[in-house]
């Protein structure tokens, strides 16, 4: 070992006086004996160390507890009077780990409890003071809670070692620091007048700040941090708190109600959820801050909801005060139930306010830029004041659609007349960016609309307006909306508009040819004359009118005719004389002007080349316009006032009389000056029915006999009586007798409908023929007003394919040529989508419509006539009608090459297609697009367009579940063709 070093001891003894302990006379006796190295060498003999422990444990000296208690009582004492302490902290510290040492720790802890409680009950007297006024009493306590806890510290900083042993290890010991608190608790805050003086003072203070005084923030912070160390928060403050804010919000609430405007109470109420945020950051208790907010959110807002926005709502969104709404929908928000109340009367107002614009008829004139206004301040509101809240905007769309409908059919009237004023040329209100915008906005208020179809009406007759006459702004705006509508409504609803389009491109093409012909021509006239071709089932329904055009514009007529029906066998032409429009040269002294003017106008000026002067009647019977007549309106009530009869007529009368004995013939109006006779009447249950006499002119009257059967009504009897003494009307007649004639079951309509018809309507009675048109006429009403629902007139449901003349314009109506005469003339049948799907997905994609046509040979015919029926690869088995010679009927063909296109792409053709199927039977094919194989899952490929430059004039019957017992097998070939046909149909 000999080059290990040497180790010394490390003793540890108690040597002289350390905190008053003085070294056993044992320990002092005690040595040690070693013997080491120096300079690393090894000691020929080495001795070992020897540690014995003590023959007996240490003695504190006498009185040693006792006076080192004296000097830690001393202190403590010192820190309580907040005097310097004699000893030395070190030293107070290392005698109390000394007499944790010898298991005097119980007593120590006991005999600083009591001395700790001896000083704060002494305290107690200081606040038995009755002088002392709130905001002293509350300085005071908080000096006093600030001295204790200042002087617990301190003292557990001596006695800490007491309290990291002892107490620790004693579990149902408070530590030092929680022992001062609880006494503090128990012997100051606990008393009832402390406590009570505490609470009041503190309430007094927080209710001081709230009437908007500078309080002393600092000391309620202090003091309310106080209550919650000493665990009486909730208990003796925050209940009380609580319910005197209840009663001051509640009250404030109603006041506040009552004396101010809403936007000014809500920015009230704001301002105090701020407050009281503040409060709870500034000095409350956090544990507080819920049930506080929640006080006040009911109070001032839980409670006067629905009071609030009847009182201000609607002047805040009439006057569309954005930041006033939006803190309206902010708070509501913070409130249960708020914003369900907010919904209800945000719905409410949308309505009322939509109800004027909509139901008022002195508004029609700008009801729908009055709706799109509307619209633009409801969404405004909606994305900024209503954080662009779901609830919120689908409410909004079911208010407009409730509204918008309150008055049936008029807003569907006037936002196609808007559309129209919009895309008509001329308006320059708009780019083509800000049109486009507002196409957007219209298709929105369209969308609530339930009349789709009178705006189908409206726009149709308005968009053919703009094509026939050429006002129409921009072909790519029409072309827009067109898409925008068949996008919200789909392609059936848009078929007949898109049709129209096709019907002034197909004409332009025709026109071009006509030129041509014209240029071959010996003689080609002076008039320019341009003709629209229209398809009958597209266009609007025009009333023929037949006037009496001058002899070189019915030569023009006719050369145009025979040019077409030389293209198009079978088809017979009418011309809508309504529809037409010249442009007039006129040579004037001061020099030469152009007229544009429509056909009739054109037909009255021209007159004036052979005279100066012309009577009302002779322009009449000159030019035979004869719609000069405004229709009449009559009404017949009963005794208690109430209408059961309205009619809405014009009446034409023919009549035949003699005059010297030579037949002469007059023609006249009922005039508008026409009144209802005496005679009139609403009918008495099953004694008497209704009846309406028109008496007009010197002695003459038109009757109309109702009755009721079932469920429809009808004029039953037709009477007309007439002077034949009045000269103005009948001028020589041979008799100045009254003559009578009438006729039986001349209107029949459904009960709870009115009886609608345009066109004309012609009645035969012997020397007298009466014309109506123009008719709305309802009996037995039941609400003083025309029904919605309508019975149409045969003559209306007929429809004839228009050209429309216009000089040098020219249009003209096109109807086939039929044998027999059709009993009916549907229309396009809607296009149907269709497809096939297999083990390796769809192979036949297809949106046609199809119609039926059949001519068959009756019983008692001798000569075969086709039979027509369709389509390609068909296998058909049917039942005709019992008149048919062979009622039995059955066809097919399989080898067709129809519908031709690239496998890969699709096949379209929107004009009408005929498909011979057989030599007797076609398939009418329309709006076609299909595809055989090759099909990218729903998706049709690339186009390839059919090349029909003819338009379709025809009209087929339209096949479907009407025709019982009919058997359809389609069976489609590989390679599908096209094949143009043009013949004329034969209908039934």
């Amino acid at each position: 070992m000999a080059d290990e070093p040497q180790k010394k001891p490390h003793l540890s003894a108690l040597v002289g006086h350390t905190n008053g302990l003085t070294k056993p006379a044992s320990l002092a006796a005690t040595g040690t004996r070693s013997t080491g190295g120096g300079g690393g060498g090894a000691t020929a003999s080495s001795k070992k160390l020897v540690i014995k422990n003590f023959r007996e444990r240490p003695k504190l000296p006498d009185n040693y507890t006792q006076d080192t208690w004296q000097k830690l009582h001393e202190a403590v004492g010192a820190i309580q009077s907040s005097i310097s302490i004699k000893y030395n902290l070190e030293e107070l510290y290392q005698a109390v780990e000394n007499l944790c040492s010898y298991k005097v720790s119980a007593t120590l802890y006991k005999q600083l409890r009591q001395v700790c409680e001896e000083h704060v009950k002494a305290q107690i007297l200081q606040f038995r003071e009755d002088s002392l006024d709130s905001l002293l009493f509350l300085k005071k306590i908080n000096k006093c809670w600030q001295d204790h806890c200042r002087q617990m510290i301190m003292i557990r900083s001596i006695f800490l070692f007491l309290d990291r042993t002892y107490v620790l290890q004693n579990s149902v010991l408070p530590s030092i620091w929680d022992m001062g608190l609880e006494l503090f608790r128990n012997h100051i805050i606990s008393d009832k007048q402390v406590q009570t003086k505490t609470i009041d003072g503190i309430l007094l203070l927080i209710e001081r700040e709230r009437n908007g005084e500078a309080v002393d923030r600092s000391l309620l912070r202090s003091l309310l941090s106080m209550l919650s160390d000493l665990q009486v928060y909730k208990e003796s403050f925050e209940q009380r708190f609580l319910e005197e804010t209840n009663c001051l919000y509640a009250a404030e609430g109603q006041r506040l109600m009552q004396e101010r405007e809403v936007p000014e109470y809500l920015h009230h109420v704001n301002k105090r959820l701020e407050e009281e945020g503040d409060r709870v950051i500034t000095y409350l208790d956090h544990s507080t801050q819920k049930p506080l907010i929640a006080c006040v959110e009911k109070q001032l807002l839980g409670e006067h909801l629905s009071a609030i926005l009847q009182k201000g709502l609607d002047s805040l969104l009439d006057e569309n005060r954005i930041p006033d709404l939006t803190q309206t929908y902010q708070l509501f928000s913070r409130v249960k139930g708020g914003q369900q109340i907010l919904l209800q009367h945000w719905s409410e107002y949308i309505k009322n306010f939509g109800t004027t614009i909509v139901v008022n008829p002195e508004k029609d004139k700008d009801m729908v830029q009055e709706l799109l206004d509307f619209k633009d301040k409801v969404d405004h509101i909606i994305e900024v004041c209503f954080q662009k809240n779901e609830k919120f905007i689908n409410l909004m769309k079911e208010s407009f659609e409730t509204f918008i409908n309150k008055r049936p059919n008029k807003p569907a009237e006037l936002i196609a007349k808007y559309v129209d004023s919009k895309l008509r040329a001329g308006n320059k209100e708009a780019t083509d960016e800000e049109l486009e915008r507002i196409l957007d906005k219209i298709m929105i208020i369209f969308r609530f609309i339930h009349g789709k179809d009178v705006f189908e009406a409206f726009y149709k007759k308005d968009l053919a307006k703009r094509l026939l006459v050429g006002k129409s702004a921009s072909v790519d705006a029409e072309k827009s909306m067109l898409s925008k509508l068949k996008h919200e409504c789909g392609a059936a609803f848009t078929s007949k508009l898109e049709g129209m389009f096709k019907d002034m491109e197909l004409s332009k093409d025709v026109m071009v040819q006509f030129k041509q012909y014209m240029q071959n021509q010996s003689d080609p006239g002076n008039i320019d004359l341009t003709v629209n071709i229209l398809t009958m089932g597209y266009w609007p329904t025009y009333t023929p009118m037949e006037v009496h055009l001058n002899s070189e514009m019915i030569k023009l007529q006719e050369v145009f005719k025979t040019f077409y029906l030389g293209k198009h066998s079978g088809r017979k032409l009418q011309w809508q004389t309504t529809l037409g429009h010249a442009v007039l040269k006129a040579e004037f002294k001061e020099g030469k002007k152009e007229f544009q003017v429509s056909l009739f106008q054109t037909l009255v000026l021209l007159m004036f080349n052979e005279g100066d002067e012309f009577s009302f009647e002779e322009i009449k019977m000159a030019t035979g316009v004869g719609f000069l007549q405004a229709s009449s309106s009559f009404e017949v009530k009963d005794s208690s006032g109430k209408v059961c009869i309205i009619a809405d007529l014009t009446v034409a009368f023919s009549v035949e009389y003699k005059n010297n004995g030579q037949k002469e013939f007059v023609h006249f109006f009922l005039p508008q000056n026409a009144s209802v006779d005496s005679q009139s009447s609403c009918g008495k249950d099953n004694a008497s029915h209704p009846v309406l006499v028109l008496d007009f002119g010197a002695g003459h009257s038109l009757t109309l006999n109702f009755s009721e059967s079932a469920d429809k009504y009808q004029v039953e009897e037709l009477v007309f009586h007439y002077n034949l003494s009045d000269a103005t009307l009948f001028p020589n007649s041979t008799t100045g007798e009254v003559k009578t004639v009438s006729q039986k079951s001349i209107i029949q309509a459904h009960m709870g409908t009115k009886y609608r018809c345009i066109n004309s309507k012609h009645i035969n009675m012997k020397n007298v023929n009466v014309t109506f048109s123009n008719v709305t006429l309802e009996a037995y009403l039941t609400n003083g007003t025309f029904s919605v629902n309508k019975t149409e007139c045969a003559e209306d449901k007929v429809s004839t394919t228009t050209v429309v003349p216009t000089t040098p314009k020219r249009t003209t109506s096109q109807v086939p040529t039929t044998n027999p005469t059709p009993t009916s003339s549907p229309s396009n049948p809607a296009v149907g989508k269709y497809n096939v799907t297999g083990p390796n997905g769809t192979c036949v994609l297809a949106y046609m419509g199809l119609q039926l046509n059949i001519t068959y040979q009756k019983k008692d015919e001798k000569n075969s006539s086709a039979e027509k029926f369709f389509l390609q690869g068909v296998n058909v088995s049917t039942i005709l009608s019992p008149e048919a010679k062979n009622p039995e009927f059955k066809a097919s063909k399989n080898n067709m090459s129809e519908l031709r296109a690239s496998v890969g792409n699709s096949y379209k053709c929107s004009s009408e297609e005929n498909l011979q199927v057989t030599d007797q039977a076609f398939v009418n094919v329309f709006n076609v697009q299909i595809q055989i194989f090759k099909i990218d899952g729903d998706k049709f490929g690339p186009v390839e367009e059919c090349q029909l430059d003819e338009n379709n004039m025809l009209i087929p019957i339209i096949v479907g579940a009407a025709l019982a017992g009919l058997v359809l097998i389609v069976l489609i070939a590989y390679l599908i063709g096209r094949k143009r046909s043009h013949a004329g149909y034969q209908t039934i």
